[in-house]
């Protein structure tokens, strides 16, 4: 108990008081991410900069292994896993080569229903399953790296929480990201589970603001001349629940309101570990109809990215009136393909020297880090291995468009000559500082 107030008392002292600027540190305490002063500046970064090496790989085209709509690359322990709609997993071997179809929806008692997430477990590469249901306990089933079922476990509830994804801390410690339901429960931010499931810990709420507790739905209505309105409905107390991010043997905490990432050890031991200074850019107001994802005088994390390496983190920001290189995505919607604006922006923190930096576009309308080691095109991760291996995801197409306009070089001109638009996208593993 005596810990735990402990905790709460420091963590008031940072959400109250905010970060000052001052270089991060490594030897304990809370390093400060500096992003007040670098609103309006930014640059292009080489990948050499945060990678030793890159590598392409071409996934094998065949019928069976075909990637669907909105892919996701995972590498680890020498397995390329790709997700796609509906919870399939596609897994490859290390050069590509297809390997099996990771589909476990169904009845049975080694298959799921309501599936809520799929995990890739650190340095084994096993796959684990969480289910939800609205009237039995959550559970985890696990899968060996060969898709093969191990065993199940029951993941109790809290009547007060909303629970999102539980994952492993280590072989003997679990932990649930989760969020008060009402404004009168407990504010429970995460639950922290033995290998049986027993609750050893509750993790309380860090301070947000009460009006980052109040969520108004809305609507985007299009127009038949393709204008867009948005209709705002009813409002109602919401509070995220945490991300969660394992880095070696501790996990990071973070959740959106709040401008600490917290860490989990091993121990159990529970401390803020960086604090963003936004200064002026934070949003304080209570009046809230003018901020939408795009739009507002403030800037927040997108707390859905967050690649850690050794030496870095890499960032992603909701920059909005603050973005100084807003871009263009065409993406797939019912009116077919239509650009989509975008006024987020990649940011690089070096946890050795305390420096932050805004990624600038390397190529214009193109995010990401310049890719120097292989010419290739600009690289940003979508994850991150336990040894420290970042993978992204490119359609064949985006490399043919890229390689037509730009010379590449090493095993990327190889893929490039044989490449064609239909085939399944290639896989960009960098290893990471």
């Amino acid at each position: 108990m005596k810990n735990i107030f402990r905790i709460l008392i420091l963590t008031a002292i940072v959400a109250v008081n905010g970060c000052k600027s001052q270089p991060g540190t490594e030897s304990g305490g809370v390093a400060v991410i500096d992003l007040a002063s670098e609103v309006g500046k930014g640059k292009i970064v080489n990948l050499s900069k945060v990678a030793s090496d890159i590598r392409y790989v071409k996934l094998e085209t065949t019928e069976g292994s075909l990637i669907g709509t909105y892919p996701k690359v995972f590498y680890e322990n020498e397995r390329i896993y790709v997700f796609s709609t509906r919870q399939v997993v596609k897994v490859f071997d290390n050069d590509g080569k297809f390997l099996f179809t990771f589909d476990k929806s169904g009845r049975g008692p080694e298959e799921a229903q309501g599936i809520s997430n799929i995990r890739i477990m650190p340095y084994t590469g096993g796959m684990v399953i969480q289910t939800f249901s609205i009237d039995a306990k959550d559970r985890l089933l696990f899968y060996d790296r060969d898709g093969n079922f191990e065993k199940s476990k029951l993941v109790p509830r809290n009547k007060t929480t909303s629970q999102e994804k539980t994952i492993s801390l280590n072989d003997s410690v679990f932990i649930g990201s989760a969020a008060p339901r009402h404004k009168d429960s407990l504010q429970i931010f995460a639950i922290v589970y033995d290998s049986a499931f027993n609750v050893i810990k509750n993790i309380l709420m860090p301070s947000i603001p009460d009006y980052e507790k109040i969520y108004q739905e809305s609507m985007a209505m299009r127009a038949s001349d393709g204008s867009v309105s948005i209709l705002k409905g009813r409002t109602f107390y919401r509070v995220f629940p945490p991300e969660l991010y394992p880095f070696k043997n501790s996990m990071r905490l973070i959740t959106p309101g709040n401008d600490t990432i917290f860490t989990l050890d091993s121990q159990l031991n529970y401390s803020p570990a960086f604090c963003i200074n936004y200064g002026k850019y934070k949003n304080l107001s209570k009046k809230r109809d003018h901020i939408t994802k795009l739009d507002g005088n403030h800037i927040d994390m997108i707390v859905r990215y967050f690649i850690e390496s050794e030496e870095n983190i890499i960032l992603q920001f909701g920059m909005r009136d603050f973005c100084h290189q807003p871009y263009e995505m065409m993406i797939p919607t019912t009116r077919g393909m239509q650009p989509r604006r975008h006024t987020d922006c990649y940011a690089l923190y070096n946890k050795k020297s305390g420096k932050f930096t805004f990624l600038n576009q390397p190529v214009k309308g193109i995010v990401g880090f310049k890719e120097d080691l292989e010419d290739g095109p600009p690289f940003i991760p979508t994850s991150i291995s336990s040894d420290f291996q970042a993978s992204a995801l490119y359609t064949a197409a985006e490399i043919l468009d890229f390689a037509s306009k730009n010379s590449t070089k090493g095993e990327l001109k190889e893929i490039v000559k044989k490449l064609k638009d239909t085939d399944n996208p290639i896989v960009a593993i960098a290893k990471m500082k």
